[in-house]
Parts: C-alpha cells; sequence; structure tokens
C-alpha cells in the first residue's frame, strides 16, 4: 500500500470514531497539557520564592522526570493492558489532589518529592491522551496534527493565565488553580463516554488491584526490545533532542527572565507566544510531510527549536526580540511533535501503541531531567547565559550527528 492510499485508509478510520469520543480526546490533550504547563510555570518561580540555588532549582526542575524516567513504560503497558481511559483517570485525579500542597509545605526538600510525584501523574495523564489519538487515528499524521493543534492551544492560555494569577493573589492560589484545573482532565475523559469506546478496549480487563498495578520485568525488557526496529530507534534518540528544548523552557528560560526584571505574567505571554506558534505549526506537519521525508522533518525542525531558546540571552533583554525567538522556537516544536507520533505510531502494532509511547517519554523524561541539573551546575560555575549557549551549541550538534547516523540506515537513505 503506498503512502497516499494508507493516508486514505487513515482517514477513514478516523472519520468512524464517535464525535463525543474524538472531541473527548482532544479536550484530554488540551486539558492535561495545560496543567502539565502550568505547573512548569510556577514550579521556578517558586524555588526562586524560596530562595533556592542555581543549582538546586536544576535538581527540582529535574526531580519531576524521575519517576516518570523509571515508570513511563510501566503506565503505557497499563493502558494497553487495562483500557487507557481508566488509567489515565486515576492519575488526573492524582494530580487535582497533589498540585494543592506545594505552597502547604513550603521546604526545599517538599519541593523536591512533590516535583517526582506531579511529575508522574501528570505526565502520564499526556500519556494517556498521545496513546487514545493514537489507537484513534492509526497513525494518520493530519488528524494526530489536529490532536496537538487543540493540545496546543490550551497552552496559549495556560501560561498567561496562571502567571497573571501568580501576580494578583500569589502562590498559594495559583497552586490551588492549577490543581482545580486536574477536574478538568478527569472531565475531558469522562466526555469520551463509555470504555468500550476506546480503540482496542480490553473488553474483560482486570480490576485495578495490586497485582494489575505492580510492574513486570518482562513488559520493560518488552518495550526496550522495540528499540531494534529502526524507525523506534530513530524516535527515541530524536524524542531526547526534541524535548531538549523544553527542558531549556521550563527551567532556565523563566529563571533568566525572572533575572532580566520580567513579570510572572509577561513570562508567562512569551512561552504562549511558543505555543501559540506550536498550534499552527502542528496543522502544517501533513503538508510538511509531502514535500519532505518525515525523519528529515523531525530532525530539522528539532534543530531550529533548540536554536531558538538557546539564542535567548544574546537578544539582549529586548521584549519583541524575545518573543519573536519564542514563537519560532514553538513553531518548529509544534510541527515536528505529530510528525514524531506518526512515525511511531505506524512503526509498532496495535496492541503496543501505550507501550512504545512509554518507551518515547521515558527519553523524554530522561532529557528533561539531565538537561536542567546540566544547566544548572554550569550556572553556578561559569554563569546562566553561558549556560545557554554551551548546552544548545551541544544539542544542535547532536542532531547533526544523528542526521548523519541516520543516512546510512535502510529505509532512511533518502
Amino acid at each position: 500500500m503506498d503512502d497516499a492510499t494508507s493516508e486514505s485508509a487513515h482517514a477513514r478510520a478516523a472519520d468512524d470514531i464517535p464525535a463525543r469520543a474524538l472531541w473527548g480526546t482532544y479536550a484530554t490533550g488540551l486539558t492535561a497539557n495545560s496543567v502539565n504547563m502550568m505547573l512548569k510555570v510556577v514550579v521556578p518561580l517558586w524555588a526562586l520564592h524560596l530562595n533556592m540555588s542555581p543549582t538546586m532549582i536544576g535538581v527540582a526542575i529535574g526531580a519531576a522526570a524521575v519517576l516518570p524516567l523509571i515508570l513511563a513504560i510501566h503506565g503505557g503497558v497499563l493502558m494497553d493492558r487495562l483500557g487507557t481511559r481508566r488509567v489515565t483517570l486515576c492519575f488526573a485525579f492524582l494530580t487535582t489532589v497533589l498540585v494543592p500542597l506545594y505552597p502547604a509545605m513550603p521546604l526545599v526538600g517538599a519541593v523536591v518529592v512533590l516535583q517526582m510525584l506531579t511529575g508522574l501523574t501528570t505526565n502520564l495523564s499526556w500519556i494517556g491522551a498521545q496513546t487514545l489519538i493514537c489507537q484513534f487515528t492509526k497513525g494518520d499524521t493530519a488528524a494526530i496534527g489536529r490532536f496537538s493543534f487543540w493540545s496546543r492551544i490550551g497552552l496559549l492560555g495556560a501560561p498567561i493565565l496562571i502567571g497573571a494569577i501568580w501576580d494578583l493573589f500569589g502562590a498559594e492560589v495559583a497552586f490551588w488553580f492549577i490543581g482545580a484545573c486536574g477536574g478538568l482532565v478527569m472531565a475531558a475523559l469522562f466526555l469520551i463516554g463509555d470504555p468500550q469506546t476506546e480503540p482496542d478496549a480490553v473488553p474483560d480487563a482486570p480490576a485495578l488491584g495490586a497485582g494489575a498495578l505492580a510492574p513486570r520485568l518482562s513488559d520493560y525488557v518488552k518495550a526496550f526490545s522495540l528499540i531494534g526496529i529502526p524507525a523506534v530507534a530513530f524516535i527515541v534518540a530524536a524524542t531526547f533532542l526534541r524535548i531538549s528544548s523544553s527542558g531549556i523552557q521550563t527551567s532556565f528560560y523563566v529563571v533568566y527572565l525572572d533575572g532580566i526584571g520580567l513579570t510572572g505574567t509577561l513570562i508567562g505571554v512569551l512561552i504562549a507566544a511558543s505555543e501559540f506558534a506550536g498550534s499552527f505549526g502542528a496543522l502544517l506537519a501533513g503538508p510538511m510531510v509531502k514535500i519532505m521525508r518525515p525523519h528529515w522533518v523531525l530532525l530539522l525542525f528539532a534543530a531550529a527549536s533548540i536554536f531558538f531558546i538557546s539564542i535567548t540571552p544574546l537578544l539582549g533583554g529586548i521584549l519583541v526580540l524575545l518573543f519573536i525567538a519564542s514563537a519560532l522556537r514553538g513553531g518548529a516544536q509544534g510541527l515536528s511533535q505529530p510528525v514524531m507520533f506518526s512515525i511511531l505510531s505506524r512503526a509498532v502494532g496495535a496492541n503496543e501503541q501505550g507501550m512504545s509511547i512509554g518507551l518515547r517519554t521515558t527519553a523524554n523524561r530522561l532529557a528533561t531531567m539531565i538537561v536542567p541539573v546540566i544547566m544548572g551546575a554550569l550556572a553556578d560555575t561559569i554563569g546562566l547565559e553561558e549556560s545557554f549557549i554551551i548546552v544548545g551549541g551541544f544539542l544542535v550538534l547532536s542532531c547533526a550527528l544523528v542526521g548523519l547516523i541516520v543516512r546510512r540506515i535502510p529505509g532512511f537513505s533518502t
């Protein structure tokens, strides 16, 4: 079957989905991503409020990736085994409960622990949204692009709104508001309707008991064995590099902007500019893969997103230039996301979608754990501005290296 016929078949499959279920999936992506982004805006500000050093800020930001790094694969497997919707509901509920605890425990150790816990719950809620859309659309780039568009629409308002709440009402109200938004994720999942409307639903899924929830070594072995598929190996490498720009944006980008005197609201506006551009970048993914091979689209725009965030200290604190660079970074990031999902969803079977997204998320979280810690250490030793250039330059060169390797792999040579 050629690419055009395959895309047509995928589109017909998407058309067969009940409208309520499809829009519920879009809403799940929108709300889950928004909660994640709001936390990434306020936690660095909360760390500064607690007078944490750059190194400790890096550790706290990186802590959010620790449990997802270990358990993302297991979470994806649970969704394949028990049903995506009900597993995601559990993690959305936990997010709602945990987030208001930040201001209740204004201690450095508490920040690190809460980052670990909410990092797990918010990431697995987002994994659930991604798994649902990949299962529903079976790899159709255009349909996944629409999901990415709606997911990023929430990110347009989320950072501005939470930045304004921080400025006007303070930390406690900001964290309580984010917790309340976790309830919107649950509402979106209920909108999908009966769990059996899920694609590849598990009709006789086991109860959510300790036996069903316990991680299994065999699941991890099977997940990592997927790296033997060239397309999956490529996605794991490319997703690590791509998400590194987000690791910069959600850690020391916020710290740098606060340091040059920008308010929480203005910081939110700059991040929102990135996500606004990313929303429309996602819609360009379908047309772009018709003129360029998907793997080159992914690598090219991953490198672009890293470049435009890394030059932040070179822009002299000029708001217009910061706005343009943020928008370019977001546009590149948004365009690459549906391409990444499409390549991965077509590379594995329907009953391995959650597992494969868990594997990709493991690479994501490894990057978001390592990058803030390295940047924090560099900021303490040679300076914050220099850390942007060094880390960004290394990551762009790594994208070029992956491209050179990909050219030698059969199926990726053109």
